[in-house]
């Protein structure tokens, strides 16, 4: 049988097809991401659920429940910066329980003394309604 040589077309086609091959491997992920989208957009698939961007609620719930007698009755003799601390960490979680049940509050945005423990306590209440047990 004679040995026909390979033309220059049909090995333009092999490096091509190998050169295809290659790229689809390493493009696979793209490609299947790109088909669900599709399938997504039409209605063949349902998208998954959105996940929370945050903590878990109950976590949340926890630390305020660990945060809030430190924060409402500070120890005997404990240096003023420990107690600034402490309740903006708390104020900084009542912000964060508020946002993962979507409660509105304004404690983020006063700035007198007096003002924020009024909005703190409302806050509190707001929070109790929507079902976080403060504790």
């Amino acid at each position: 049988m004679p040995v026909q040589a390979v033309g220059v077309v049909d090995l333009a086609l092999i490096t091509f097809g190998v050169a295809g091959g290659i790229w689809l491997l390493v493009h696979a992920e793209e490609m299947l991401g790109a088909g669900v989208r599709g399938a997504e957009r039409i209605g063949l698939r349902k998208p998954p659920p959105r996940r929370p961007d945050g903590m878990p609620i109950e976590r949340i719930a926890a630390d305020l429940r660990r945060i809030r007698p430190q924060a409402r009755r500070p120890a005997v003799g404990m240096p003023m910066a420990r107690r600034v601390a402490i309740v903006a960490a708390y104020d900084e979680t009542l912000l964060d329980a508020c946002r993962a049940l979507e409660v509105p509050t304004e404690l983020d945005r006063i700035t007198d003394a007096l003002e924020r423990e009024s909005e703190r306590l409302r806050t509190e209440a707001e929070l109790e309604r929507a079902g976080v047990d403060l504790g």
